[in-house]
């Protein structure tokens, strides 16, 4: 389960921002998870409440906007697979993946101070 050590990083980059800005609590924390990455929602959010008890963001609601894979032909440009076909529906070709469906990214955080 690669939740935990994922969440932790988002602990630690969570309460680090948190403390920038002073926040006395961290109330919502919206991410954006690339769907190469394969996480599941359910753990991610199970492994959050079990590492940010004690902590600001205790209680924190943690809200998941999803980033679909996309590929980059040289010759037609962006495109995204057809269920588990990822050529180019224009030459055949198999693209380079576009780096959205790779990252893990806090869009936004609500505090209070």
């Amino acid at each position: 389960m690669h939740e935990l050590s994922i969440t932790s990083y988002l602990l630690d980059a969570v309460q680090e921002e948190a403390e920038r800005l002073g926040a006395r609590r961290v109330v919502s924390i919206d991410l954006v998870i690339g769907e190469r990455m394969a996480v599941i929602d359910d753990s991610l959010r199970y492994c959050f409440e079990l590492l940010a008890a004690g902590t600001p963001a205790e209680g924190a609601s943690v809200n998941v906007r999803r980033v679909s894979m996309r590929f980059r032909c040289p010759e037609h440009g962006e495109y995204g697979p057809s269920g588990a076909d990822f050529a180019c529906p224009q030459c055949g070709a198999v693209g380079e993946i576009s780096e959205p469906a790779t990252q893990l990214l806090v869009e936004s955080l609500e505090i209070e101070r």
